[in-house]
């Protein structure tokens, strides 16, 4: 390829992993979007999208992930040619891993390379969160910085950003089949704006436990950490049948269970994985609900070229 285009593969993440509210994030394997970047003497930047539900996502570079994040290159570095970004999308869109994150972090991995940016990691990261905000409202950080660096990721204030190189262990996500318009908006428009103490404390908890589990390697400890108290009962609201979904993962061996990043997704971490998925999928089609099954690990890399 010559240096004036880039073809890049970014993979899907589930942010928050319970008690983790835009804190924690983990890159998933086999799941991702692919994009090619090239650079063209037209100013401006030409969104071009491709894939099963291609007609769900906006091409028009102010409301598209990638897009913003090439706008945003062009404002702040170079504004005396443009961007063609073609996205095949392989991350099922509104479904809470990471679509729209996926593309994002592509796009500022494919532009730092091909303006040879140097930027540290917190900086590529918050190039990345652009696109988030053109999508969401908020540049939140922790799918972005998943997909673009890989591994189990921690965001702190100024998009500074822990990264833990996670051990291999089996997770099963189970995305029903509805749609929200503008889901992240409605997702964080449901969080409470207080919360109890006792509450608090058990997410502190839990997240300080999941945490210490990827430093250790300890699946099952990460497995029984995925509790929380604070955002899944509120958001839960939106996902038909989630307390059956969810209890049916438990029931048939998961360790932990939860929301996958804004919904309405659901993932399970523990037991086989492939009867887990089966009975979330069974729970969800007796809430009237058809389902599609993932069977993922954690991905150790974000994104590259191809």
């Amino acid at each position: 390829m010559s240096a004036k285009q880039i073809e890049v593969y970014s993979p899907a993440s589930i942010a928050n992993l319970g008690p983790g509210f835009d804190v924690f994030g983990i890159a998933l394997d086999e799941i991702g979007d692919t994009l090619r970047v090239e650079r063209v003497p037209e100013p401006g930047v030409e969104v071009i999208v491709k894939g099963p539900e291609a007609g769900s996502i906006p091409t028009d570079p102010d409301s598209n992930s990638a897009g913003a994040v090439l706008q945003h290159v062009l404002d702040h570095y170079d504004d005396n040619q443009g961007f063609v970004v073609e996205i095949e999308k392989g991350v099922p869109p509104g479904k809470g891993m990471g679509s729209s994150g996926a593309s994002a972090a592509g796009a500022a991995y494919a532009a730092i390379q091909l303006l040879k940016l140097e930027l540290s990691d917190s900086e590529a990261v918050k190039l990345a969160a652009q696109g988030e905000a053109a999508v969401a409202g908020s540049p939140h950080a922790d799918n972005v910085s998943a997909s673009l660096l890989g591994g189990f990721v921690m965001v702190g204030d100024d998009y500074d950003v822990v990264r833990l190189e996670p051990p291999m262990f089996d997770i099963v996500v189970v995305a029903p089949d509805i749609y929200y318009e503008n889901k992240t908006r409605l997702a964080r428009s449901l969080l409470p704006e207080k919360v109890l103490l006792k509450n608090a404390i058990h997410n502190v908890g839990s997240a300080s436990r999941m945490a210490a589990a990827i430093a250790m390697g300890d699946v099952d400890l990460f497995g029984r950490s995925i509790s929380d108290k604070l955002v899944e009962p509120r958001r839960a609201e939106m996902i038909p049948g989630f307390w059956k979904v969810k209890q049916a993962a438990l029931d048939s061996g998961a360790l932990g269970c939860s929301i996958s990043g804004g919904g309405p997704s659901l993932f399970a971490v523990g037991g086989d994985t492939a009867r887990v998925g089966k009975a979330m999928a069974e729970a969800f089609e007796e809430a009237g609900v058809a389902s599609e099954t993932y069977l993922t690990r954690p991905s150790r890399l974000g994104a590259r070229a191809i």
